[in-house]
């Protein structure tokens, strides 16, 4: 049995908190006392100093997949460099004819004049006679850049010491294009034009400190950024045993997709499971400045799904081009079969081509990209990433009312069941790469279920399926979304679209037991 010093008398203790097994009590009594004390503290996870991950988070105990990990309300909540205009009290879209009384930014109504968040800085722009000057609506712009980062600037001195705890990677940044405008743009105003006392470091060090940390977080068509600083430190993984989201609070929530065992760390990531492990790596290298050597990084085949993988073109052979160092990357590439080797830099050429010829495409249709796929059959791996991500689209296009022809009740017998098999197959993609209860699994269970329902009353209707099977079908698909609606329950953009899934395959159940 562990023990330990109770935490409110000192005295020896066997009773451990059950929530974060982290702290001990001599009894009930001390527990409760401590209990308004202790609460906000009370997490299954601790930080863990690792010689390669740095300060990150581990769990105290066994953790159970879909149980909420962290509930943590942001440090400061802003918008990003460079954003559309966005409301400064709640971060909603602005509207240019509600402009701040006192300093004219633009609000989505008069009432957030007097938000919290907003009051330190209108107060100091007011007191330098600053009026913002935006005029142009939905277009992204610079003038927001030094918004947050001035917001973690007149943090209360306790909340700017935790600010000042977190790693910034200054010295990587201030070589790229971006820090020396920020230098300019933020450094300059905040100096020149607001008469800031700060020196170049200390702004660009919470630039610094924001772009390493922050999540991206959602207010209808706004994008905005809020800083946690618990949260920042769970490591990242490419194949991550974590999800979050945010609730009406801008609070952050993160749940286990997975069992997380004692001892293991909780692991996030910052990139998307269909993209190769190039691309992962160069982003995590920009964005968040470290070199990713997760297990999924190091393998050539990415855990058996060869996201990175072209086909071998030498005659009768049946191999795939994969890097023989994917850690490395000018390392070469090399045939899994006969051997055949290929520089990185062609191999980087072909990748660039084929990431403009999608970028430039019209998707307004799904011709393009089944096109697409046409094409590249006999030169991409089935589940190379640029595969997945067309397949990923065109699942998101088959049966979507915003595309002619190809709502649900449009789609032709054979796209129905294109569809189904493109979503099934991206569904055992997500098993091995982003196992679990996770947000892009939901995402496409709310595209399959819908379909494989009405492909069971078209098939029910036409006699070609039992009532039984139908109802099999249904039930099948009822569990699914109703485990989606509860992945999605907090998400602003998919939680609605779970939602209405449900109801409707619901509707549909009971049509049929009239039948």
């Amino acid at each position: 049995m562990s023990a330990g010093k109770c935490v409110v008398c000192s005295q020896h203790a066997e009773q451990q908190c059950g929530g974060c097994k982290s702290v001990f009590y001599c009894g009930r009594e001390h527990q409760k006392r401590h209990w308004s004390t202790h609460r906000p503290e009370c997490r299954p996870v601790r930080v863990h100093d690792h010689p390669v991950l740095g300060r990150h988070l581990v769990a105290t105990r066994d953790i159970k997949q879909g149980e909420l990990i962290i509930r943590e309300l942001p440090l400061v909540v802003g918008p990003k460099t460079v954003s559309t205009p966005i409301c400064l009290g709640c971060c909603k879209p602005a509207d240019l004819s509600a402009p701040c009384p006192g300093c004219a930014w633009p609000l989505c109504g008069l009432a957030c004049s007097s938000s919290a968040a907003h009051q330190a800085e209108c107060d100091l722009m007011q007191a330098k006679s600053y009026r913002a000057e935006i005029t142009v609506d939905n277009k992204p712009l610079p003038d927001y850049a030094f918004i947050t980062p001035l917001r973690a600037l007149l943090l209360p001195p306790k909340k700017l010491k935790v600010f000042r705890t977190l790693q910034s990677h200054l010295e990587e940044r201030k070589k790229t294009s971006l820090y020396q405008v920020l230098k300019f743009n933020v450094a300059g105003f905040l100096q020149n034009r607001l008469k800031m006392n700060l020196s170049d470091e200390e702004i660009l060090e919470a630039c610094a400190i924001l772009d390493t940390n922050t999540f991206e977080m959602r207010s209808g068509r706004s994008r905005f950024r809020g800083l946690f600083p618990l949260v920042s430190m769970m490591a990242h993984n490419c194949v991550p045993n974590t999800r979050h989201t945010f609730d009406a609070t801008n609070a952050i929530l993160v749940y286990a997709t997975e069992d997380i065992a004692k001892g293991k760390s909780i692991t996030a990531t910052y990139t998307q499971p269909f993209w190769s492990t190039s691309l992962r790596r160069s982003h995590l290298r920009t964005a968040k400045c470290f070199d990713c050597t997760c297990e999924r990084c190091s393998d050539p085949e990415e855990k058996g799904i060869f996201v990175s993988a072209i086909r071998c073109d030498e005659d009768e052979c049946e191999g795939f081009i994969l890097s023989s160092s994917p850690l490395e990357d000018d390392a070469s590439w090399q045939c899994n079969k006969c051997g055949t080797e290929a520089p990185a830099e062609q191999i980087a050429l072909y990748s660039k081509f084929i990431t403009e010829e999608i970028e430039a495409m019209d998707k307004r249709g799904p011709e393009n990209l089944e096109n697409f796929l046409e094409k590249y059959k006999d030169l991409l791996h089935e589940t190379n990433g640029f595969v997945l991500q067309v397949k990923l689209a065109l699942a998101q296009i088959y049966g979507s009312a915003a595309y002619n022809n190809c709502s649900l009740n449009e789609l032709s017998e054979e796209r129905i069941n294109k569809k189904i098999d493109i979503v099934e197959e991206l569904l055992q993609v997500l098993t091995v790469l982003e196992p679990g209860m996770s947000r892009s699994r939901a995402q496409l269970q709310i595209e399959l279920q819908p379909t494989k329902v009405h492909q069971a009353k078209l098939e029910f209707e036409a006699k070609k399926l039992s009532k039984d099977s139908a109802k099999g079908i249904l039930n099948e698909a009822i569990a699914e979304l109703k485990s989606a609606e509860e992945i999605l329950k907090t998400d602003q953009d998919l939680g609605g679209k779970a939602k209405k899934s449900l109801e409707q395959v619901l509707a549909m159940s009971k049509l049929l037991e009239c039948a």
